[in-house]
């Protein structure tokens, strides 16, 4: 499995803004504490993003973790599921912890689709955790144990929970796969976001989610121009407290939310207001080329 150099790593740090951490000050003291650093720092930093779909000559997104590290690292871009936990997961590798990545089916209205989402699972001291860093604002923003009916705060007022059971789509009701929820406060109702397994998932298994879920044009990444990041009570802190809000850029609206409380910022009407957008709230500044590439196509703002 691909790991980074020490020089990789180094400038990951410094892109996503974390310490620099190394053997002897963390493996042994608080593997935990780390991990849930490392995610919040990655998903304030990392963007969550179909970009690449739209703003490129190419429309093709790379797995490979070294095209991820290029695009991550240097060039401070994000990406959807597949690609940034490909990238989170070689990381964590790198530092020396014991993962495995799996698939999942995200749940929509007319129920559960094929395998199209990606998630690391990661074994601390015998227990497992579900690491997301792709799922939007929705996700989890930190670890979370495998463990049945375990509720737990998401970026507030939105509250998870994981539960291992049975699907309606399954045909033998024996089965039973691990479900995450969410529900958007203490009123709303539950809602089953996605399900996963606990089988490892190769590289080439990825290969053929990510080509279905980039091309097909049903896609909801292929369809929608999105952009987010969380924000962090006090990013400037060497440790994190916690997430408490997201920023969104979705098609023509850029929004905030912060706890319960929801704006929208910004209403989009061209592309150049788009790409100042990103620029403006992502840090991310369009290539001339870059901009380009969305001529024509049906997520275009014309104005």
């Amino acid at each position: 499995m691909a790991t980074y150099s020490e020089g990789q790593l180094n400038r990951y740090f410094i892109q996503i803004g974390s310490p620099h951490y190394n053997e002897d000050d963390w493996v042994v003291e608080d593997p935990l504490g780390v991990l849930r650093d490392l995610q919040m720092y990655h998903m304030a930093t990392v963007t969550f993003d179909s970009l690449a779909l739209h703003y490129s000559k190419h429309r093709t997104l790379s797995l490979d973790p070294d095209d991820l590290w290029e695009k991550v690292a240097r060039r401070g871009r994000g990406g959807y599921c597949m690609e940034v936990n490909t990238v989170f997961a070689a990381v964590l590798r790198s530092l020396g912890y014991t993962l495995i990545s799996v698939g999942g089916r995200v749940k929509s209205e007319t129920g559960y689709k094929g395998w199209n989402h990606m998630v690391n699972l990661v074994t601390i001291y015998g227990k497992r955790y579900l690491v997301d860093v792709g799922f939007g604002s929705d996700g989890p923003p930190q670890p979370v144990p495998l463990e049945h009916g375990i509720i737990f705060d998401c970026v507030a007022p939105v509250r998870g929970r994981l539960e291992y059971k049975k699907l309606e789509e399954h045909t033998d009701h024996n089965q039973r796969v691990w479900v995450y929820s969410t529900k958007e406060n203490e009123q709303a109702e539950w809602k089953d976001r996605y399900a996963f397994v606990e089988i490892e998932f190769f590289p080439a298994d990825f290969e053929v989610m990510n080509l279905q879920t980039s091309t097909t044009p049903q896609s909801y990444f292929v369809q929608t121009v999105m952009c987010m990041k969380t924000i962090l009570d006090d990013p400037g802190r060497k440790r994190p407290k916690r997430a408490v809000g997201v920023l969104i850029l979705h098609k023509d609206y850029v929004k905030r939310r912060i706890g319960d409380k929801s704006e929208i910022l910004e209403t989009l009407k061209t592309e150049s207001d788009r790409a100042s957008a990103l620029l403006r709230y992502f840090d991310i500044n369009l290539s001339p080329e870059e901009r380009r590439g969305i001529k024509g196509l049906a997520s275009e703002l014309r104005g």
